[in-house]
Formats: C-alpha cells, sequence, structure tokens
C-alpha cells in the first residue's frame, strides 16, 4: 500500500514539476520574443524616420547601403529595405550571388497591406532561423518596406540554458519532495501497518491485542474504533466459545445418537453416541448425504417425506452396517428462531432398541414355552386324574401306575417351576447379589460328595481332580453350588452306564478354571451356540426322559456372569462333552 501510494504521489509531483517548468520555459520565450519584436518594430520607426529625414539621399542606394550597413552593426540587425516591386534595395547581410525578389514574404505582403509584418522562418540567405519585422514607408520616389530581422540563435541558447536549469531544478526538487514524500506516506502509514499486523495476529486467535495511535487525526480515530471492535469481537469469540462448549457438552453427554441434516439431507451435525453407533468419525461425516452415513433407503425416503410436508414423525428401521440393529428414529424439524415457517433441516434423535427386540422376542419365546412346558404334564395329570374319577378302572395295579405317572408329572412340573424361580431370581439380583466368602475346593469336594451316589446308581464312575489351596473368591455360596450340580447332573444324565465324569478345579493366571468332563453322547456343533438358551434342548424326546426342563445351563450361565466369569464348550458326538467354567480371583 505505501510503495502504491509513494509511486501515484511521485508522479502527481513529477506530471506538476514537468508541467510548471515547460509553462515557465514557454512563458519566458513568449515574453523574450515580444520584447524582442518590440525592440525591432523600435528600430524599424527610427530607420524610417532616419530615410525620411535623408530623403534626398534615397535614390543614392550606395551611400544608403553604407548608413544601413553601419546602422545594423551598432544594433546588431539586419536591415533590408524593399521596393514595391519586390526587389532589394539595401541587404546588410548581403551574400556573393543575385538577392531573389522578396514580393511573396509574408511580412513583405502584410507591409504591403499598411501593416506591420511578422514572420518567424529558416533563411537562406543567412542560414540561420530569422524573426522578421517590416513596416510599410510613403516617401516622394515610391512606397518601400523596412523590414528588420534578427537571428534566433541567441534565444536557442536562452531555451537551452532555461531548459538546463529547469532540469536541475526539476531532479533536485523531485529527489527532495521523494526523500520528504517518502518519510511523510511512511509515517501516515505506520498506524495502518500496525492495526494490519494486529489484524493477522487476532486472526491467529491472539484477540487481546490492540494499536497504539496517538494522533488526534481520521486514522487516530480509526484505530480507537479498531480497538473498540476488538474488544467487541473479544467478547462475542468469548461467548461464542462458551456456548459452543456448553453446547459440545450437551450433545456428547446425551446418550442417543443425534444427527441433524441440511434441507439437502447432507449431515451438518451429529454427536458421540452417533459416531460410536455407525462407526464413523464426525469430520468424516459433515457434509455428506444422509445415504452416505446410515445406508437405509426407508430413513432417507422418511427425512424426504418429513421436509416436504413439514410433519414430525417417527419410524423404526433395521440396519445392517456396520452390524445389524434395530433403531426408532424420531424426526424433529430445525426451524429459525426468527421465522418460525422457515425450516433449515431436520434433526433425527435415533434409540436403539436392538436389544429391547431382543429381549421381546425371548420373553415372548419364554412364555410360549414355559406354557408348553407347563401344559405338558398338566395336560398328563389332568387326563390320568379324569380317567381315575371315572372310576371305570377297577384294576388296583393300573390305579397305582396312573398314579405313580401323575407322582412324575407332579414332580417334574415343581422341578420345572423351582428353575422358573431360581432363574427369576439370579437375573433379577446381578446387581444385589451376595458378597460372600467362597472357597472353591471345599464347596466342589461337598458337590463331588452330593452327586457321587446318583452316578453310582446309574453305574457311572464320578472322580475329581481339585487343587487343595484354591484361593477364596466372592459372591452367592448357594449359586456356586447350583452351578456345579447343574454341571454335574447335566453330565450325568447324558452319560450311558458305564462312562465317566471328571470334575477338576485349578488356579491359572488371575483365574480359577472348574472344568466338568464326561464321556457321554456329546452335543452336534450347530447346537453348540444355543446350548445356554432356556428351554433349548438338543433332543427334546431324551431331555423329557431324563427329566429335564431346559433350563439349567441356562441358570448355570447367569450365575457364572453373577461372578464375573465365562463359560466354554468342548464336545464331540459319542465322545463327551467338556463345560469349563473360568472365574475371575478379585484381589
Amino acid at each position: 500500500m505505501q510503495k502504491k501510494i509513494f509511486i501515484v504521489f511521485f508522479v502527481i509531483l513529477l506530471v506538476g514539476i514537468l508541467l510548471t517548468g515547460f509553462l515557465s520555459l514557454s512563458l519566458i520565450r513568449s515574453s523574450y520574443m515580444n520584447q524582442l519584436e518590440e525592440k525591432l518594430i523600435s528600430n524599424a520607426v527610427l530607420i524610417q524616420e532616419f530615410i525620411k529625414e535623408d530623403d534626398n539621399n534615397f535614390l543614392n542606394t550606395t551611400g544608403l547601403q553604407e548608413k544601413m550597413q553601419d546602422l545594423g552593426d551598432q544594433i546588431t540587425t539586419r536591415i533590408t529595405i524593399i521596393d514595391e516591386y519586390g526587389n532589394v534595395l539595401v541587404e546588410t547581410f548581403k551574400k556573393e550571388g543575385i538577392i531573389e525578389n522578396h514580393r511573396d514574404r509574408p511580412e513583405i505582403q502584410a507591409a504591403y497591406r499598411g501593416e506591420v509584418g511578422k514572420a518567424i522562418r529558416y533563411s537562406n540567405t543567412v542560414d540561420l532561423d530569422m524573426l522578421y519585422i517590416a513596416l510599410p514607408l510613403h516617401t516622394d520616389e515610391g512606397n518601400v518596406v523596412v523590414r528588420l530581422a534578427v537571428s534566433l540563435l541567441e534565444i536557442k541558447k536562452i531555451n537551452q540554458t532555461l531548459f538546463y536549469y529547469i532540469a536541475i531544478s526539476i531532479g533536485s526538487g523531485l529527489i527532495i519532495a521523494a526523500l520528504i514524500g517518502y518519510r511523510f506516506i511512511e509515517k501516515i502509514m505506520e498506524p495502518i501497518k500496525e492495526m494490519t499486523e494486529v489484524s493477522k495476529k487476532m486472526a491467529t486467535g491472539r484477540l487481546g491485542l490492540r494499536v497504539y495511535v496517538p494522533s488526534k487525526d481520521e486514522i487516530g480515530e480509526l484505530a480507537d474504533h479498531f480497538n473498540h471492535m476488538a474488544v467487541r469481537l473479544e467478547e462475542m469469540i468469548a461467548k461464542l466459545s462458551d456456548s459452543n462448549t456448553k453446547f459440545k457438552a450437551l450433545l456428547t453427554s446425551i446418550t442417543n445418537p443425534i444427527i441433524a441434516v441440511d434441507n439437502k439431507k447432507n449431515v451438518i451435525l451429529l454427536n458421540t453416541a452417533a459416531e460410536k453407533l455407525f462407526n464413523i468419525e464426525g469430520k468424516d461425516a459433515i457434509g455428506k448425504h444422509i445415504l452416505e452415513v446410515i445406508r437405509n433407503n426407508r430413513l432417507d425416503e422418511e427425512i424426504k417425506k418429513v421436509l416436504q410436508d413439514n410433519i414430525e414423525t417417527q419410524i423404526e428401521i433395521n440396519v445392517k452396517d456396520p452390524q445389524e440393529k434395530n433403531l426408532k428414529v424420531y424426526t424433529n424439524l430445525i426451524r429459525l428462531e426468527n421465522d418460525p415457517n422457515k425450516t433449515i433441516g431436520l434433526v433425527t434423535v435415533i434409540e436403539d432398541i436392538t436389544e429391547i427386540r431382543k429381549l421381546e422376542k425371548i420373553r415372548s419365546h419364554f412364555v410360549t414355552n414355559v406354557s408348553h412346558e407347563l401344559k405338558t404334564p398338566l395336560t398328563s395329570i389332568s387326563g390320568f386324574v379324569e380317567t381315575l374319577k371315572s372310576n371305570t378302572i377297577e384294576d388296583e395295579e393300573t390305579k397305582q401306575r396312573f398314579l405313580d405317572i401323575i407322582d412324575i408329572e407332579t414332580e417334574r412340573l415343581k422341578r420345572l417351576i423351582e428353575d422358573i424361580l431360581t432363574l427369576s431370581e439370579i437375573e433379577n439380583s446381578q446387581h444385589r447379589a451376595l458378597q460372600e466368602e467362597v472357597f472353591p475346593t471345599n464347596m466342589m469336594r461337598q458337590v463331588e460328595e452330593m452327586m457321587r451316589p446318583i452316578a453310582s446308581n446309574k453305574g457311572i464312575e464320578l472322580s475329581s481332580e481339585i487343587d487343595m489351596n484354591l484361593p477364596m473368591i466372592y459372591g452367592n455360596k448357594d449359586w456356586f453350588k447350583q452351578m456345579l450340580i447343574n454341571l454335574i447332573d447335566n453330565a450325568i444324565k447324558y452319560t450311558p452306564s458305564g462312562g465317566k465324569v471328571l470334575l477338576t478345579g485349578y488356579k491359572k493366571y488371575h483365574n480359577i478354571v472348574i472344568t466338568v468332563k464326561d464321556t457321554g453322547i456329546g452335543i452336534p456343533k450347530k447346537d453348540l451356540p444355543r446350548l445356554f438358551e432356556r428351554f433349548y434342548r438338543v433332543d427334546k424326546a431324551r431331555s423329557r426322559k431324563v427329566g429335564g426342563t431346559g433350563l439349567g445351563l441356562a441358570i448355570v450361565k447367569h450365575i457364572i456372569l453373577s461372578f464375573k466369569g465365562r463359560i466354554k464348550v468342548n464336545s464331540e458326538q459319542g465322545k463327551g462333552s467338556e463345560f469349563t467354567v473360568i472365574l475371575p480371583i478379585e484381589k
């Protein structure tokens, strides 16, 4: 900026000085020429008077030539006298040869008309530029013209001298003016430069900077306004930053995923919960179409409909990427505060209902299975009771067999109800389970002694390999015992006579590992993932035959979860199964 101002200033100054110099030169030359013309006219008038006084010698051209020659030398002027026919009678600058007729000269023509003739031109006679002045003279012997001329060589010298001095003046003036002007412009530009530098630093975030200009002129006033603007800007940005921080904190703290889109369905905002749900980075999602973030055509169509109809809705969608989820989406239009009728997009609040739907499905299956499991023994009991009440059976042995069946079904029904209540109790007590001291070695020994007669009655060998000094863990002692009983009971039930069941317990790293291994019928690989579901049976007929309720392993799983542990299963059909329980040791 300073350079531009200086260049403009320099050009204006140069033009002004040049115009002044050339106008001065022209004025001096014009003034000199006017003085020269007046001088020639005065001399011409004196020569006229001289000729009139000496009229009797007028025809004596030789005498006149000599007198004019002397006079011309005295006044350093060329004197020429021409008759009325253009013939030269006297020429003080005469050269060799014949002097041509002067009748057609412009100054002579003017003199013939009775005027003062003036002309400037190159003279072939003397080979110089000349100024000519011609005056008419009336004598008794006829009309003649007295013409005086001077060389313009002197004025050329004067012009050259003037040009030289003017050039020196222009050069000196330009240098001095440029130095003064540069310093003056630099002084003016200093506060502007300071404001520019401060504004650059403020653009990088240093909003506390200010400019200091002591002058009281317009630039000082500009600096004051700049500082005032900086204060207001700092306050405004602080408020915006505070609001933005609070907004981000609020947005981050909301557990529900939130995504906002503009009227073109491009994402303009999403919170941390949405990033986690769809496994995306916020910076990568901003500006993209909603279909690029959530690949669901139904959602895209619903957003389009909401934007067109201005009707807020809620829908349920199923997404496959990054993993299959059931989502409930609430749409709300974004309206301008000062113009509620104008919308700039919409915000979607998403609720992950995958677990809810899964629980609803499990509950539905559970109710169905419970109903079925309860209905079967009840139907059997009801049928035999009706038969016995009808008194159509007189055979006591048959009656006793029917009563035995009713007793078996009643016992089965009792076990089923007990298992359902146990499972319900464990599920409802996960967060308030007892934290008792549990000694795994003692508990495993007790359960082994408890289950040994059951295994012996079936002809199965129950053995154990238990470390004698297993560390203590915390949890519900009764649940721990129930877990062991269910695992060993399952192993005995599905192991044929002559088989073996092995109970082991040892410490590995920071865990207690308990395994129950049998040589039973085994479990098909396709059934392993569903083994711990409620009422799931690999062989339903065999399970009912051996008295299984289908809840034993589900109870085992929830007990292990209460101890913050995990369970694994390895099985091969015809060779047996191995259940491995891993329980962490709390430090």
